[in-house]
């Protein structure tokens, strides 16, 4: 039996202050879930946390990948969880990591986009997004693999 490699891409909001101490506790408790959970589940990606949004690859077997995205729905944690993209995807972008973290300042440009999509998500283009954070994320994980942690 083969497993079809998948790809998913979400962005969601936060349901805590960002503008607190919490946001840092915030991130390090869901990395560290997501490291722990993703690797037993064989699931590799990257989170991006900025300006109060969520932004996640999830790159796996499809019944893994669909059972932490169920989990990150239900989360409280997250509001408005927006699914941009779910598909079979080969090779893996994000392979060397359980879950890289992409950093919090992806930029003002950034959040106006997050804004823009979780105001009206039926006008995403997935594809069109699906290339524009997989670069973004790309060069952010990146950069903080230069910078350290």
């Amino acid at each position: 039996m083969s497993f079809t490699e998948h790809a998913l891409i979400y962005v969601s909001r936060s349901n805590s202050n960002v503008q607190d101490n919490s946001a840092n506790e915030i991130i390090r408790s869901v990395l560290a879930q997501s490291r722990s959970k993703n690797a037993r589940l064989g699931v590799t990606g990257v989170l991006l946390f900025s300006e109060g949004y969520f932004c996640q690859v999830l790159e796996g077997e499809r019944a893994a990948v669909e059972e932490i995205f169920s989990a990150i729905e239900s989360d409280p944690r997250h509001r408005d969880v927006t699914l941009l993209t779910f598909r079979p995807a080969t090779p893996r972008r994000f392979s060397d990591w359980s879950m890289a973290y992409a950093g919090a300042t992806a930029g003002p440009d950034w959040t106006r986009k997050m804004e823009g999509l979780l105001a009206n998500p039926s006008e995403i283009d997935g594809d069109q997004m699906d290339r524009e954070l997989l670069v973004l994320m790309t060069d952010l994980v990146r950069q903080q693999d230069l910078d350290g942690p």
